[in-house]
């Protein structure tokens, strides 16, 4: 399966930018096996503790150094969603563009990496984007929407990951039944939920949109007796004797 597939993104995810934005034109959507997907959280009160995926993509071409998909310049996001739960409450996580590092002699031209902290504000450890690999560990309670809506079990629906830069270019990432994901472990009680061994999918996965709710329709007020006109009036009580 090719991992680097052209169309029209449904979603645009920029760095800081809303989920409920309207749809934005992106440029790529490329998908990639997961070798690894892993979520962690409280057994107690289903907080997040860890996130963690890992894809060995097909070689793909890096975005360009300074170019308009460079998270040097531009930064990124990234979230993990529960594709059984509402995608429109999955929060991005913001990847600010001081925090990654272009690799290579020339800087980007064998990929990229992020170090952030682990923290409650900045909770990916670390991010990394290169031809063969696409990593990311994030760490404490922001690494998930735990344990609202991202709970345990996860369920055949599975897990999606995207990281997206700069609305142009999207890597994503899904451990779901659809993608033949072998489930290790989706256990509540030990707080735990792993996959390996995904395919990548057929498209990345995307919210569906918000119905819009159709306004109820306004009565017609009908006249006496049904002339809009009032060419023809009530005949009065005299006539009718």
């Amino acid at each position: 399966m090719e991992a680097r597939r052209y169309c029209t993104a449904l979603v645009v995810v920029a760095a800081g930018a809303s989920l409920l934005a309207p749809p934005v034109a992106r440029s790529a959507d490329i998908q990639i096996p997961a070798k690894v997907h892993l979520a962690k959280v409280d057994k107690n009160d289903g907080t997040a503790k860890l996130a963690k995926v890992v894809g060995k993509p097909e070689l793909f071409a890096n975005p360009t150094p300074g170019g308009p998909a460079d998270p040097t310049v531009h930064g990124a996001s990234l979230r993990f969603c529960k594709l059984s739960a509402p995608l429109g409450e999955c929060t991005p996580i913001n990847l600010p563009s001081a925090q990654w590092k272009g690799l290579g002699k020339v800087p980007g031209s064998k990929g990229y990496k992020y170090k952030g902290a682990g923290s409650t504000t900045d909770p990916c450890k670390v991010v990394i984007l290169k031809e063969d690999l696409v990593k990311a560990v994030c760490k404490g309670p922001g690494a998930l929407d735990a344990p609202d809506p991202f709970s345990l079990p996860i369920g055949p629906a599975g897990v999606g990951w995207e990281l997206v830069i700069n609305d142009l270019l999207r890597y994503c990432m899904e451990s779901s039944a659809a993608t033949g994901a072998t489930v290790k472990k989706d256990d509540p009680a030990k707080g735990v939920w792993k996959a390996i061994k995904a395919s990548a999918p057929l498209e990345c996965f995307a919210a569906a949109p918000t119905p819009t709710p159709t306004p109820p329709a306004t009565p017609t007020p009908t006249p006496p007796y049904g002339s809009a006109s009032r060419a023809f009036f009530a005949p009065s009580a005299g006539l009718l004797q």
